[in-house]
């Protein structure tokens, strides 16, 4: 049998996506004339407020839409995903996990669909680096007409929570360990997105090299198009191969984990040492202490972040008419065996 959609319900009623999502949701005011149209519609699809009415508990599902990215690399979002899960446990409600890849970001509107469908509370966004998903969850922000929690990234739509990360603050904390045991020469590999998580982590170390080595900085930031090893480990061979004399990095400040896995293999194969040749720093702790030797990098705290998008949800939830709140959680520095002190 074919899976009954809203927006086919919303069709064969003459009415909207949002109208049919606030009836089965009893979320917000619809005409009497559209309640008689809706209940022989759903009736006739083998689908009635009834039935979804079995799983709520008073006007409530407790169940939480998680919609978070599909990334084979970056564990990040797994361990998010298990902290809003036991969170959302302890606090009475269930979770629907739904996995957005990267390559297919019009998947999101079948599931956004799907999580009307299922008449969820709320929904926690993780969709991190994913192009066009804040986009096209602004569009749909009406149809959804539920209370909706982004985090990591600032998404700029009316009425929603926002959990986000230090990241400025992050970076110039790193930077700062790496001058404070005499590194001069830092550099700088992040990925080029315009957006705020990536400008903010590349700002926080043009601060901090203010202090250490302004000109160094602007001469040795450097780019790549996505998160992945192979973009660090190409970057890497690129940058130390076309170094001038007395160019070259005392240390290479990497804007991820797996960034800084790529700095790993590149060094290895050109027979570099860490620290003892080149110094090197991470960022999220994702991949860190599976590294040799194990890298010192920004610790994301993910129980944290994912207790707090749970709190934040469910309290927009319970109190629907309450301020929006943004949320900001500072990385913790973790120093492992890949730094260097030298003198000079």
């Amino acid at each position: 049998m074919k899976k009954v959609t809203l927006k086919m319900i919303a069709e064969e009623a003459g009415v909207s996506v949002s109208c049919v999502t606030r009836y089965i949701n009893k979320s917000g005011y619809v005409s009497k004339e559209k309640k008689r149209k809706l209940d022989a519609v759903l009736e006739r699809m083998n689908y009635t407020p009834n039935q979804q009415a079995r799983y709520l508990r008073g006007g409530r599902s407790n169940l939480i839409a998680h919609i978070h990215q599909n990334s084979e690399e970056n564990i990040f979002f797994t361990k998010i995903a298990v902290s809003i899960e036991k969170k959302s446990f302890e606090r009475g409600f269930r979770t629907i996990s739904y996995s957005l890849d990267p390559e297919n970001i019009y998947a999101l509107n079948e599931i956004l669909s799907d999580v009307c469908f299922y008449g969820v509370d709320g929904i926690i966004m993780n969709s991190g680096d994913i192009k066009g998903a804040i986009d096209k969850m602004a569009i749909k922000i009406d149809e959804i007409a539920v209370p909706i929690v982004m985090i990591e990234r600032p998404a700029d739509i009316y009425g929603i929570e926002k959990i986000l990360i230090n990241n400025e603050e992050g970076s110039y904390a790193a930077v700062k360990k790496l001058g404070n045991a005499g590194h001069r020469q830092i550099a700088f590999l992040g990925v080029g997105h315009d957006s705020a998580v990536e400008n903010e982590r590349y700002y926080g170390y043009q601060q901090a090299m203010k202090d250490i080595d302004g000109d160094y900085a602007r001469g040795h930031s450097y780019f790549v198009n996505d998160y992945g090893v192979e973009d660090g480990y190409r970057k890497t061979k690129e940058i130390l191969n076309n170094c001038e004399e007395g160019e070259r990095p005392t240390a290479i400040f990497a804007a991820s984990d797996i960034l800084a896995a790529g700095v790993y293999r590149a060094l290895l194969e050109l027979h570099i040492s860490i620290p003892e040749d080149i110094s090197v720093v991470g960022y999220d702790d994702t991949l860190a202490q599976f590294l040799s030797p194990p890298l010192s990098t920004l610790q994301l705290p993910v129980e944290e972040i994912g207790e707090a998008a749970v709190e934040a949800l469910i309290s927009k939830i319970q109190n629907p008419g309450q301020h929006v709140k943004t949320i900001k959680i500072s990385p913790v520095f973790v120093e492992r065996n890949s730094i260097k002190r030298i003198s000079n």
